[in-house]
């Protein structure tokens, strides 16, 4: 498990709605360019990443559940790794501390590649969001 922190301007109800709703989360993520809902919390996701000059697109199911401090998302890519980003948030005067416990588990050598990978997303899209 590895620890990520990162500071907005932004209240807690904005950041949960941007990782909750579907048009607003795809609209702030780096790589996610759609999503589509399946029902009962549960999402195809569409991403792409470019491997050098190629970009590799791909799909997956996600899960994303939430409570009033924090949101959960669960994934499972091509069934050879498993992601799980736990989400809370804690505000302290005009910032909100968004700390996000990010599992990787994988039967493929990824799981530093992953880390540096999401690390690097999410830090791009809490600063769309902080826009």
């Amino acid at each position: 498990m590895i620890e990520l922190t990162f500071k907005v301007s932004k209240d807690i109800s904005t950041i949960t709605q941007h990782l909750t709703d579907v048009e607003k989360f795809v609209s702030v993520h780096p790589l996610i360019y759609k999503m589509t809902d399946l029902g009962e919390n549960t999402y195809k996701v569409f991403e792409k990443i470019k491997m050098g000059i190629i970009p590799y697109r791909f799909t997956y199911r996600a899960t994303i559940t939430h409570d009033h401090n924090s949101v959960k998302m669960n994934a499972s890519v091509m069934g050879l790794t498993k992601l799980s980003m736990h989400f809370t948030f804690q505000r302290e005067g005009n910032v909100t501390i968004i700390n996000e416990r990010l599992t990787v588990q994988s039967v493929l050598p990824i799981k530093n590649f992953m880390v540096k990978l999401i690390s690097k997303q999410h830090q791009e899209m809490f600063k769309n969001i902080d826009i």
